[in-house]
């Protein structure tokens, strides 16, 4: 792990390794009598990825242990050693005391704004990335030689940048697709059977699954193609932004609103419609991302209002044009969507910056 050399470092200028309990945090501490600078480590290169309020917890317990050492004047650096760009913007929204190591690139990113005690650590800190970014072997050598397989698995599963939710959806449609369709499971063509969207068979009879199952049926090989290929680019987006579980509920949630609003719509109307597709809870990360780029500019540049705008008038101006299509679930999994971002992203109440203990 990266933080024993970097702890090497640490001893040499006279700071004392404190024991803590929480895996990849390090606490290192160099007190004079009450006042006292303390060195966070976040090392993130084992694969594990802190969550937000883990790390506030974590702060208030280092805090809590060094009142009562008696440290009351204590100065903070936190270390972030990743080469993952989104975890400083997650970790770091209120505190401005802390450098970002980036092993990948061999960088050490030190802001002015830190307390001057510190800056003695900067150039080590320099000199050993450096170092290692010029002999990317050396950790391998250092702490008993390669990962083996199954490391290397534990890491892909770890590593936040891919968008497993997004993979996992998308191979479940194909895999059900070719079990309804290819493999001729329902050869009398009876989507019902399969477990088509009806608000007679829901309301009715009780079977409230299909609000589910339907989302996960496609008619033929044109309409899930286009379905996952929207939900390949989007999805994939939209899960880096929210991370894997919140993505996964937001999807899923608005599949079952879209079809909650199909049936209340031909129900009003007195019709009677078998509806099936991912297209409504597509339509949900549409209207999520719209609310991201709406809300959310100074953290998601990469696109903008427009753009996003642009992209869900086009996709609901296609379905108002095109037969067959069940508007209704486009239009409210798109609210949805906008909706559920808006609670999952909701943000915890800023805690004011403290430099002292």
């Amino acid at each position: 792990m990266m933080y024993n050399q970097i702890e090497h470092i640490l001893l040499q200028y006279g700071y004392e390794t404190i024991p803590i309990n929480t895996p990849d945090i390090h606490l290192s501490l160099r007190q004079e009598r009450r006042e006292g600078y303390a060195v966070v480590t976040l090392d993130e290169t084992s694969g594990r990825f802190l969550e937000t309020e883990q790390f506030y917890h974590v702060s208030e317990q280092i805090r809590a242990f060094l009142r009562k050492r008696d440290c009351y004047y204590c100065h903070f650096l936190y270390l972030l050693v990743s080469d993952n760009d989104s975890s400083a913007g997650r970790l770091f929204q209120n505190y401005e005391s802390f450098w970002r190591i980036v092993p990948g690139r061999g960088q050490v990113m030190v802001y002015e704004t830190s307390e001057e005690g510190f800056m003695v650590l900067r150039r080590p800190l320099e000199e050993l990335f450096a170092c290692r970014q010029a002999n990317p072997q050396q950790d391998d050598i250092k702490y008993g030689g390669t990962q083996s397989a199954w490391q290397r698995l534990q890491n892909v599963f770890n590593n936040k940048k891919l968008p497993l939710s997004n993979i996992l959806i998308i191979v479940i449609n194909i895999a059900i697709f070719l079990y309804t369709d290819l493999f001729n499971a329902f050869s009398d063509e009876s989507w019902l059977d399969a477990g088509a969207l009806g608000w007679y068979e829901v309301i009715s009879q009780g079977q409230w699954y299909r609000l589910l199952t339907s989302v996960f049926l496609h008619s033929n090989i044109e309409h899930i193609f286009n379905n996952m290929l929207v939900l390949a680019f989007m999805g994939s987006v939209l899960e880096s932004e929210l991370g894997r579980w919140k993505y996964g509920i937001l999807y899923l949630g608005s599949g079952i609103l879209a079809g909650c609003a199909s049936m209340v719509y031909n129900m009003l109307r007195n019709d009677y419609i078998v509806s099936i597709g991912a297209s409504g809870a597509i339509f949900g990360t549409v209207g999520a991302m719209l609310y991201l780029v709406l809300f959310h500019k100074g953290k998601r540049e990469r696109y903008s209002v427009r753009q996003i705008a642009w992209m869900a008038f086009l996709s609901l101006y296609g379905g108002l044009t095109s037969q067959g299509v069940d508007n209704a679930a486009h239009i409210g999994g798109f609210f949805a969507g906008f909706l559920l971002a808006a609670l999952l992203m909701r943000e915890k109440p800023q805690r004011e910056k403290r430099d002292y203990a």
